[in-house]
């Protein structure tokens, strides 16, 4: 479950979900840590909470999602065999530290054109 993950993302404490769901901190914390698995009521109390999906808490890719990764992966994979920037540019992501990955995104992101507002 990525509760955790989620909960840091929303910057709210542990304790402060678990007062706010009605919940004792030591089992919400048994709820992050995967040592228990909350109910169904509870699981759509954290959904609610956090303003997720039950897809999403559980760390579960929608169906459409999934093959619209499948696909992008396949095109990615066919890039790397065919275009040497490509490669290039694989080789030298998987070397970089997460400072270098974010600089580069940023670059990449401002390489990108602007999308054009027709009103």
């Amino acid at each position: 479950m990525k509760l955790k993950e989620i909960r840091m993302s929303k910057g709210i404490s542990q304790l402060k979900a678990a007062k706010d769901l009605n919940l004792a901190p030591n089992v919400y914390g048994r709820y992050e840590n995967g040592q228990r698995e909350p109910s169904y009521v509870v699981l759509v109390a954290l959904a609610d909470y956090f303003g997720v999906s039950i897809d999403e808490l559980l760390g579960r890719t929608p169906p459409e999602e999934e093959e619209k990764y499948k696909d992008d992966a396949w095109e990615i994979r066919d890039r790397l065999r065919t275009d040497p920037a490509y490669r290039s540019l694989f080789s030298a992501a998987s070397k970089a530290t997460p400072e270098h990955l974010k600089a580069a995104t940023a670059m990449l992101k401002a390489l990108e054109p602007e999308e054009k507002d027709d009103n």
